[in-house]
């Protein structure tokens, strides 16, 4: 799909969601200033109606160690790679690496600056978004793996500098669980 055939699909959704909720029916519709909505969790591209960045993200998803047991809790920052810039919105989930195709997998809790989110095709509170458009410099949010969950996790997350500079899917590095 082009640029334009992408920015034309999100003007026709923005306007039927627009349309719906001038015609009163009951849908939740949710700005990105106020974190991402569900609709984001199938390819984790903001609806910013500008194509995302090709160029290396500038921030970084670090998770607190590279090996764990099943069932751990692990604590991930989400950060700048240098001093001086931050990013005002963010959506992370983890993934199994051996197949990404399943959906988000495990849990989130204890998100230092955002809110947890249940994504479509996982468990519940597989996701963590951002609650507000302000600058972030470090977020850091606890991720739970999965009952019995041996392999490896990559998490994955979406950086919004700001309305249109992003990044999509900037991996982490792996964490083993054993």
């Amino acid at each position: 799909m082009s640029g334009s055939q992408k920015i034309f699909k999100r003007i026709c959704l923005t306007t039927l969601v627009l349309f719906l909720t001038l015609n009163g029916n009951k849908i939740a519709v949710h700005g990105s200033s106020s974190g991402s909505p569900v609709q984001a969790c199938v390819d984790m591209v903001p609806d910013h109606h500008v194509d995302a960045q090709t160029s290396a993200s500038p921030f970084v998803t670090t998770p607190s160690v590279t090996s764990a047991g099943n069932d751990s809790t692990i604590t991930l920052t989400l950060a700048p790679v240098k001093t001086g810039i931050a990013f005002k919105g963010f959506l992370i989930m983890g993934f199994n690496n051996a197949n990404h195709t399943e959906g988000p997998i495990g849990s989130f809790s204890s998100i230092s600056n955002g809110q947890i989110i249940d994504c479509p095709g996982g468990s519940p509170k597989n996701a963590a978004t951002h609650s507000n458009s302000d600058n972030k410099t470090s977020v850091t949010v606890d991720w739970t793996a999965p009952a019995q969950f041996v392999g490896t996790v990559l998490f994955k997350t979406t950086y919004a500098e700001n309305g249109g500079i992003f990044w999509v899917a900037t991996p982490s590095a792996p964490v083993t669980f054993v």
